[in-house]
């Protein structure tokens, strides 16, 4: 009598267990108890974007620096390409000269036209029109220079209602008119960066220099400017190690020899030597939130835009830190 009861025992625990959908783990969690890596999310969303011509492997690659959207220079081919659906229709040419890539854009739907035009790899225009409305938006971005944002709600006649900014980065722009930014370009621009949005980076930048702000590295303008006119020094030796100083400064000194290059005290050396430091401090490879707050954290005009949306608190730690840069107190 006691074997078929083993016997039965051991059927009944080699069944297999009925579970449902809700109750399986999901592919990240068997990923992490196997101790493998979970899939990258970048990659993940890239899948999801609609077919077109931007893709991993399409004629060219965009990417986001410092804050300004630029041709990769080294991951494009020359060659044109045109991509239709029920949904929406779009072209692409790519061009070079000297191995500098230009890009001409078009996009067509029922809802808006755009055109891209991206000439010597930063130079960059976009226009969008809305079809319904007629609302015209521009996006214009040369380099060197402050990135400008024109929004104009009737294109036969101006109207308060009418946006008109500008700053050296896109952070800057969707800083002051996020709802003309998603409404225009948001969507483009993400498909351009295979699935990266620049609000959803602006918010993530703000969120990480508000969360930080008393324990960002402070570059204070003073020792900045006094470095500036040791560019000027008569003595070669002089010259060069206030440019070395100034290159470990790092990214958070461009704000300061952005708004330096204004002065009309500077002789060509300097002006030289300026741009050529701004030149070699981005990034070589695509911004993140914490790379761009090393960007930001001592750019007086992105913090003032970041303070209509700060609480008393952000708002007092921000001041500090602005202070201690040596710069002048946001205001509210």
């Amino acid at each position: 009598m006691r074997y078929p009861y083993l016997i039965a025992l051991a059927i009944l625990m080699a069944m297999p267990t009925v579970s449902t959908p809700a109750d399986e783990p999901t592919a990240d969690q068997r990923l992490k108890a196997t101790g493998s890596p979970a899939p990258c999310r970048k990659k993940q969303r890239a899948r999801r974007q609609p077919p077109g011509v931007f893709s991993e492997s399409g004629l060219a690659r965009f990417r986001l620096r410092s804050g300004r959207l630029e041709v990769d220079p080294m991951r494009y081919r020359k060659g044109s390409q045109q991509h239709q659906t029920d949904r929406f229709r779009e072209s692409i040419t790519v061009s070079s000269s000297s191995g500098v890539p230009s890009v001409y854009y078009s996009y067509a739907d029922d809802y808006q036209r755009v055109q891209l035009v991206a000439e010597h790899g930063k130079s960059l225009r976009m226009e969008s029109t809305l079809v319904a409305t007629g609302e015209q938006a521009v996006l214009e971005q040369q380099e060197p220079g402050a990135i400008q944002w024109h929004v104009r709600r009737d294109p036969a006649a101006e109207s308060d209602l009418d946006r008109h900014v500008s700053g050296p980065t896109l952070l800057h722009i969707v800083g002051q008119d996020e709802a003309g930014f998603q409404i225009h370009f948001d969507i483009l621009i993400s498909r351009m960066l295979l699935g990266r949005s620049v609000i959803e980076l602006t918010r993530r930048t703000e969120a990480f220099l508000q969360d930080n702000a008393t324990t960002l590295a402070v570059v204070s303008s003073d020792d900045v400017d006094r470095l500036i006119d040791q560019l000027g020094s008569a003595k070669h030796s002089q010259r060069r190690g206030a440019a070395v100083e100034l290159a470990g400064l790092g990214t958070s000194a461009i704000p300061y020899l952005t708004t330096a290059l204004t002065r009309t005290d500077l002789d060509v050396e300097q002006r030289a030597r300026i741009h050529m430091l701004i030149s070699r401090c981005p990034r070589t490879d695509e911004d993140t939130p914490s790379s761009l707050a090393c960007l930001l954290s001592t750019d007086r005009d992105h913090w003032q835009i970041m303070a209509k949306k700060m609480n008393q608190t952000q708002w007092i730690a921000a001041n500090a830190h602005i202070r201690r840069c040596g710069l002048d107190a946001l205001t509210r």
